[in-house]
Parts: C-alpha cells; sequence; structure tokens
C-alpha cells in the first residue's frame, strides 16, 4: 500500500505472518512516523532494495502507525498542507505528478 501523507511517503508491505514492513525512501519520513506513533525505528534496508528506510513493524502494532497517521490529517486540502510543510514541500511535484496521471486515467474512462 502506498500511503501520501503529511508525515511523508510511505510504502507498506507485509513481510511474514508476523511482520509488516513500513517503508520509506528517506530516513526522515519514517523517524516523523515513528515519532507520532510513539513507537518504531527506522533501520536501514538491505543492499540494493528499492526503499533505503523500513520500520520492521510486528502485525499487533500496525494499528498504532495507522492512527498516527490518521490523527495527522488536520487538513482541508493535503497538496496545501504539503506545500506548506518544509519537510514535505520537495514531494510536492511528484504528489501533482500522481493526481494528474489518476486523473487522466479517470476521464480516459478506465474508472467503473
Amino acid at each position: 500500500m502506498w500511503l501520501c501523507t503529511k508525515l511523508g511517503f510511505f510504502s507498506i508491505v507485509h513481510k511474514s505472518p508476523s511482520t509488516f514492513h513500513i517503508r520509506a525512501r528517506c530516513r526522515e519520513d519514517l523517524d516523523a512516523l515513528a515519532a507520532a506513533a510513539g513507537t518504531g525505528t527506522p533501520v536501514p534496508s538491505f543492499p540494493g532494495s528499492d526503499y533505503p528506510w523500513r520500520i520492521l513493524c510486528p502485525t499487533a502494532e500496525l494499528p498504532t502507525y495507522l492512527a498516527a497517521l490518521t490523527h495527522s490529517i488536520d487538513y482541508p486540502n493535503f497538496k496545501s498542507a504539503i506545500a506548506a510543510s518544509p519537510t514535505q514541500l520537495p514531494k510536492l511535484p511528484a504528489y501533482h505528478d500522481i493526481h494528474s496521471r489518476m486523473v487522466n486515467w479517470q476521464r480516459e474512462g478506465k474508472a467503473k
């Protein structure tokens, strides 16, 4: 699952029955998430992996991280919140690109 959030950009995958990997392309995003959740320590990923940083999250702790992400939603417009965040502002062009591509996909009639 990809999550574009005010705290950062994350990919969450289920790597084993007991562990989720919360992955990010920069450590700062995971540090912000860990601080908001009050738990977890980002660790370097495996050499050559596509996401350089991860939190190895026991399945039982995933709701804590998802709750932290939920509580970070304090804005009426996501892109405006990103534009106002010095740590997240550099991602704004990528988020505009994702938004534009999804609008085009919708307009092409692929959404049902």
